[in-house]
């Protein structure tokens, strides 16, 4: 396991921006929660993969309603969700972390 810097562009609320990840390797979507919460989520498609610097970059997609989104973004990214099985949520630092509790 090892740390990824994701760069994502194209979303028209936030601007392009970076953000570091400690995923194994980037999957083909990221759905994030936007920073103001209030269930709304970005959808983003991966368009490349440096292994070497390991940096993914990733395209906005959609944003809104978690229900529209996420079928937004798969079906933009290929196969159909049944298929997909590296689809991953990306930590945004509003989730509660739980891996310090006892």
């Amino acid at each position: 396991m090892g740390h990824w810097v994701y760069e994502f562009t194209g979303c028209p609320d936030s601007g392009d921006y970076r953000q570091i990840a400690d995923d194994e390797a980037p999957g083909a979507v990221v759905l994030r929660e936007r920073p103001s919460g209030l269930g709304i989520v970005d959808g983003f498609v991966r368009e490349s993969v440096d292994d070497l610097l390991r940096v993914a970059r990733f395209r906005w997609v959609t944003g809104g309603d978690p229900s529209t989104v996420a079928p937004a973004v798969l079906q933009v990214s290929g196969p159909s969700p049944l298929a997909r099985r590296d689809a991953r949520p990306v930590r945004t630092g509003s989730e509660l972390d739980t891996s310090d509790c006892a």
